[in-house]
C-alpha cells in the first residue's frame, strides 16, 4: 500500500497486511522518477538504487562486468512512426512506401543499440499470440527498389544535390521527435542517413515540447515515439488508438473507411483466433 507519493520524485509502498497470500520480503519499496537515461545509469553505478527499468541501451556495457543482472524480454513497446496525412508530401503513397523500405531498421539495432532490440515487422512483436510479427507481411530494406518507387513517381534529383524533388518541391520529410527516451534521437539520425541514401532529405526537430508541434500539423511529417501497443496483450488497442480518426495516439490524422470498419468487427468479435486473424489483416 503507498506510504507516500510525491509526484514526479517517488513513491513508497509498505507491505499490505490485509494482503492474502504471505507477507513481502520487503519492509519498504521506494520507487523513484529518474526520466534522464544518464542520470538513472548514474544512479544503478552509485548504489543509490538497486534495480532499474528502462535503461537506455547505449548505458548496457556500463554494466556488464560484474555484480548486475541483466533481465530482458520483447515487448509491445515498439517505436512507432506517425505520418501526417495532412501533408501534401506524406499524402504521396510512393514516398511513404519509399521510407518503409529505405530505413534500415536492421542496422539501427545492431549498430546503434547495439544488438539490444529486435526490427519490427508490424505493430506487435514476434511469437505475440495469433498476431505477431512473424504473422505480418511488410516492406523489407531495399533502398534500390525504395529509389525505383521515388524514381516511377516523378520524385527525382535534377540539379544533382542528392535530394530528389518533384514540380520544383524538394523531397524533404520533417521528423518530430523527442530526447526523453535516449534511443529516439539515435533512430532519427539512423533515419536521416539512411533516407539521404535514397535521396530524401530528413530535418530533425528533436525537442522536449513536441506537443506543441504536433498541435501545429504544418509543422511536421513524421512524429517518431515510443509506444506500447498492446499493454494488456490484445491487438485492438493499437489499432482503436492509433488508427481511427481523431483517437488520441491517431497523431497524424489517419483516415481509412475499410480500416476503421475492420476495427469495429474487431471490437465485436470474442474468439480469440477470429481476432488474431483480424488482427493480421489490419
Amino acid at each position: 500500500v503507498v506510504k507516500e507519493l510525491v509526484t514526479d520524485d517517488h513513491l513508497t509502498l509498505i507491505p499490505n497486511t490485509q494482503y492474502w497470500n504471505g507477507t513481502p520480503k520487503l519492509d519498504e519499496l521506494t520507487i523513484r522518477t529518474l526520466s534522464n537515461g544518464d542520470t538513472l545509469s548514474a544512479a544503478l553505478q552509485a548504489g543509490d538504487i538497486d534495480a532499474a527499468y528502462g535503461m537506455a541501451y547505449e548505458a548496457y556495457p556500463n554494466f556488464e562486468n560484474g555484480g548486475y543482472q541483466f533481465s530482458a524480454i520483447q515487448t509491445s513497446r515498439a517505436f512507432f512512426g506517425s505520418m501526417n496525412m495532412t501533408s501534401p508530401i506524406m499524402q504521396d503513397a510512393a514516398v511513404r512506401r519509399a521510407i518503409a523500405m529505405g530505413i534500415n531498421k536492421e542496422g539501427f539495432v545492431k549498430t546503434l543499440l547495439d544488438g539490444h532490440g529486435v526490427a519490427a515487422t508490424g505493430a506487435f512483436p514476434d511469437g505475440f499470440s495469433t498476431f505477431g510479427g512473424e504473422n505480418v507481411k511488410a516492406e523489407a530494406y531495399d533502398p534500390a527498389g525504395a529509389r525505383a518507387v521515388l524514381e516511377n513517381a516523378g520524385w527525382v534529383d535534377s540539379d544533382g544535390d542528392g535530394i530528389r524533388e518533384k514540380d520544383g518541391v524538394k523531397l524533404t520529410v520533417r521528423w518530430l521527435t523527442y530526447p526523453s527516451r535516449q534511443e529516439l534521437p539515435l533512430l532519427a539520425e539512423s533515419a536521416q542517413a539512411s533516407l539521404k541514401e535514397i535521396g530524401i532529405d530528413v530535418d530533425i526537430n528533436c525537442t522536449a515540447n513536441r506537443r506543441e508541434f504536433l498541435a501545429d500539423m504544418s509543422s511536421w511529417d513524421i512524429y517518431a515515439s515510443a509506444l506500447v501497443t498492446a499493454p494488456s496483450g490484445d491487438p485492438q488497442y493499437f489499432f482503436t488508438t492509433s488508427c481511427i480518426p481523431g483517437m488520441s495516439y491517431n497523431f497524424g490524422a489517419y483516415d481509412n473507411p475499410e480500416v476503421t470498419a475492420l476495427i469495429e468487427q474487431l471490437s465485436k468479435e470474442f474468439d480469440p483466433a477470429k481476432r488474431g486473424e483480424l488482427a493480421v489483416t489490419l
